[in-house]
């Protein structure tokens, strides 16, 4: 039924995978599994988006159940934990270790309601991500319209301050693609947007190390036309001068296809760098 003569992935644990619970994915977790073990991956975390910002719930603040979407809640979260479950037995038989985690988009005053799930749930790698600055998602190309009225290093300023909160809220394992800013701000920006990080991201570092959060090597650059990941490789070089922890590989995947991009190139890269994850 599998290729098992294809190539084994060096590093094969892909710990960014969002299944269709999340409002802009595709693909049941099942086909998430049947393509891990088609790309011969040994371990998928499932990091469905919890976005429980109370200033934009109206958009966000949902997941996707049996086709549904539903208000985000402790039924559509038992839900999601139960599914992960089963296939964590079912899979587990044939070889492929399945965890269940989130990825919570970071807001001011987050911690109480991203503490308790963890707590009632079985959460077992979260992801916080800034998605965001004033309203407007980094991630989408409405960005744009941020673009046209910041310049640059207030950008980088606002954006840097938003990930520092995050880190030093203490409740996250991992934060998401840090320069996700690139996505659509090197078109826009220019070259400058590639070494903005440079005497902010720093003191970001600080606050990871002494929160214990670490950061993600996320391939879903690729994807969309860069020619480096989340984060650059200088980032990553200063993230290793400073000693902060990378926690973990992921693809971003929004459909089981992008499962595992890039992780032959990206697994040799980062090799040396990479405790596994299950300490």
């Amino acid at each position: 039924m599998f290729d098992m003569e294809g190539p084994m992935i060096e590093l094969a644990a892909d710990f960014h995978v969002h299944p269709d619970y999340s409002i802009d994915a595709k693909g049941s977790l099942d086909e998430y599994c049947e393509m891990a073990l088609t790309k011969r991956l040994l371990e998928l975390c499932f990091t469905t988006h919890y976005d429980a910002d109370p200033k934009y719930a109206a958009d966000d603040a949902f997941m996707v159940i049996n086709g549904n979407k539903e208000k985000l809640s402790d039924e559509t979260l038992t839900h999601y934990f139960e599914n992960i479950r089963r296939v964590h037995e079912e899979y587990g038989m044939l070889g492929l270790m399945i965890r269940g985690g989130l990825e919570f988009g970071w807001y001011e005053g987050c911690e109480a309601e991203v503490t308790r799930i963890k707590n009632k749930f079985p959460v077992e790698f979260s992801i916080g991500g800034v998605h965001s600055v004033d309203g407007l998602c980094l991630c989408e190309e409405s960005s744009k319209k941020l673009f046209k009225n910041m310049p640059l290093e207030k950008l980088a300023d606002k954006y840097f301050a938003k990930l520092e909160k995050c880190a030093a809220s203490g409740v996250f394992d991992c934060l998401a693609h840090i320069d996700v800013y690139r996505k659509y701000g090197l078109e826009f920006y220019g070259d400058d947007i590639l070494t903005i990080h440079r005497g902010r991201i720093e003191k970001l570092f600080d606050t990871m190390i002494v929160h214990n959060v670490g950061y993600e090597v996320n391939t879903s650059a690729i994807r969309h036309g860069h020619p480096e990941y989340y984060p650059t490789m200088e980032i990553v070089n200063l993230a290793r001068e400073k000693g902060v922890l990378l926690r973990s590989l992921g693809s971003d995947a929004h459909c089981p296809e992008q499962l595992g991009l890039d992780f032959e190139v990206a697994s040799s890269i980062i090799y040396d760098l990479f405790p596994y994850v299950d300490e």
